[in-house]
This record gives structure tokens, C-alpha cells and sequence, in this order.
């Protein structure tokens, strides 16, 4: 669908991926950013190397979405930035607009689902209930990102591979507005599809997620490397059978083995996990919403998780260190 408004708020490394791809389709673009990344933008660009091809696009760039209301605005932030982040797209969402939060871990509006399985989260994720209060669960996509990028300085990303996008209504319904995003999603360039089964999806990469993002910060290792080693690959089996247990308990059905997503993990080469990559720049790592959260819910449902608690110990005890050492960056 040609003219959609779409706003992406927050240009780091999906962020900054989706929006340099959307940019080759006829949507209206626009991006959320601040600091030395909005400075980066105004001057050079958004530029995006792929592997093959390094592209510049010249999206409008501020610190809040344009004035008027947009079709679609994917929230590309860091959980605990989500508070401040929605701030600056709230005036822009209109009945009609699509809000997708593209999270790393539980989105806030899972925790608060009506059934109340996953509540145990709702203290971490959104204890003001500020987020829930912002959005209606009728306007909220479910989503769940696939990609390999990275932001090697502020306005530049790569992508090694071309990112995955699973879509989903989180109230169920059919939406007309949703085909329309996908197919623009696909115009650009990104693989996309919808899910009837959005909750699954998420929770299948939150296994993954949490089965390697802290492990990549306690060994200083990407995916490759944590998934051929005897020893690492243990430990990442262990914590995809805690976590799948959890999420059983919690009513989901169809989840992924783990054979399957250690399979997932294997392919990704040598890439370095979004909290590694976090942990080497000095910025907050999210251990909360990736990791103590799903650990919350296991004991709200006596799911135990002793190799995944170890883990994330050891991954909070490391960027402890970190910090009384280098300080650290948002």
C-alpha cells in the first residue's frame, strides 16, 4: 500500500535496519532518535551497509514523530527505554495506527494479558502501567525479529542477512491494516509474515534470547562459538528446557523442541548476541525483560530454573564489574 506514515522510533540496529530498508519503499518515513545519533542523521544520513551494498537514505529525523498521526510506528527501543520512548510518539498515534513494539524479551503487553499467566512480569515491565494505559490492545502488533545487525557508529548499521519480521494482532482479530504493513515490510526488502499464534512466536525467541544473551556475556562469545563448544552448548540446552517448561506451564502450546532451536542458534554464525554487543559498548544490558522476568514467571508457576539462574547471576555479577570500572551509557 503506497503512502503509509510509518514512524520508527529508535535507530539503533534493527531499528536503524528497518527504517534504511523501508526507506526504499513509497512509505512516508520518519525516525525517533536523539544524542549523537539524530547529529548523525542531520549530517550524513542514515547509512546501511548490507554485506554487498552500503545505501544512505535521508529520513526525517527528530526527537518526537511528526505532529500528525501515523499509520504505523514501530518501537525499536530497548525495554527499559520504552517509557521515555513512547513519550515521543504518543501525540502521533491516531485510531487507526498500528503501534509495533519490536522488543528484545517479554513486551509489557504480554505480561498484562488478561489470563494473567504471565503477571509475575507486570512489576518489571511496567509497574507504573503506564505503557498499558497508552496504547489499546486493539492498536498493539505482537512481533517477533529475526536479524543479524549491528551499529557500528551512530546513523550506521549492518545487516548481515536480510531481518525476519513475525506479525501478529495481539487482541486475535483479522486486520486489514496488518496485510497492508506486511506487504510494504516485504516491498522493502525484510521477510515477513503473520502469526495466528503471536505468543508462541515470541516465547519460542524469548528461549532462544535467554538461552544465549547472557552466556554471550559471561564467555565474551558469539552464537557460533557458544553453539559449537561440548561445554557451552550444554548449558544453552539446559536453559532452552527450562524456559520451554515455563512457557508450557503458562498455557502455551506448539512450542518449537529444543532441537529446533538449537538449530536456529547454529545458523546464525558468527554473530554477537544484542546484549554482547551491549556489554562492549558499555550500555545498560537487558537482563530484566530477556531474562529475570521469564525467571519470575518460572517461580510464580514452581517451573525451577537453577541453570538459568546461575547464568543470568553470572552475566549481572559481570556488567557489575563493568560498571564500577567504565561507567555506562543508556
Amino acid at each position: 500500500m503506497a503512502g503509509l506514515k510509518i514512524c520508527v522510533a529508535g535507530v539503533g540496529a534493527l531499528g536503524g535496519t528497518l527504517a534504511a530498508m523501508l526507506a526504499r519503499t513509497e512509505a512516508s518515513l520518519s525516525v525517533v532518535a536523539r544524542g549523537a545519533t539524530l547529529q548523525a542523521l542531520h549530517e550524513n544520513g542514515l547509512v546501511l551497509d548490507d554485506g554487498q551494498d552500503r545505501s544512505i537514505c535521508h529520513p526525517i529525523a527528530d526527537t518526537r514523530a511528526p505532529d500528525c498521526h501515523q499509520d504505523v510506528i514501530l518501537l525499536a527501543g530497548k525495554s527499559h527505554q520504552l517509557p521515555q520512548l513512547t513519550e515521543t510518539v504518543r501525540h502521533a498515534v491516531g485510531r487507526q495506527t498500528l503501534v509495533i513494539p519490536v522488543v528484545n524479551g517479554l513486551p509489557w503487553w504480554m505480561a498484562t494479558d488478561p489470563h494473567g499467566a504471565f503477571e509475575a512480569a507486570v512489576p518489571v515491565l511496567d509497574p507504573d502501567g503506564r505503557l498499558s494505559d497508552l496504547f489499546s490492545r486493539s492498536c498493539l502488533v505482537g512481533a517477533v525479529a529475526y536479524a543479524m545487525t549491528e551499529q557500528t557508529a551512530p546513523g550506521v548499521v549492518s545487516s548481515a542477512r536480510a531481518p525476519m519480521l513475525v506479525l501478529g494482532m495481539v487482541d486475535g482479530m483479522p486486520d486489514d491494516r496488518l496485510s497492508h504493513v506486511l506487504h510494504v515490510l516485504q516491498q522493502a526488502g525484510i521477510t515477513a509474515r503473520s502469526s495466528p499464534q503471536i505468543r508462541c512466536d515470541i516465547w519460542n525467541k524469548i528461549a532462544a534470547n535467554l538461552a544465549t544473551n547472557p552466556l554471550s556475556v559471561v564467555c565474551e562469545a558469539s552464537l557460533s562459538t557458544l553453539a559449537g563448544a561440548v561445554s557451552t552448548e550444554a548449558v544453552i540446552a539446559d536453559i532452552l528446557k527450562e524456559t520451554l517448561a515455563v512457557g508450557t506451564a503458562c498455557g502455551l502450546s506448539n512450542l518449537h523442541d529444543v532441537d529446533e532451536i538449537r538449530d536456529t542458534i547454529a545458523k546464525a554464525g558468527p554473530h554477537r548476541t544484542s546484549m554482547l554487543q551491549d556489554y562492549c559498548a558499555g550500555r545498560i544490558l537487558e537482563l530484566d525483560a530477556i531474562g529475570w522476568t521469564i525467571a519470575k514467571i518460572g517461580q510464580a508457576h514452581d517451573v525451577p530454573m537453577p541453570v538459568t539462574s546461575t547464568v543470568l547471576e553470572l552475566a549481572t555479577f559481570k556488567a557489575a564489574q563493568r560498571v564500577q570500572a567504565q561507567g555506562i551509557r543508556s
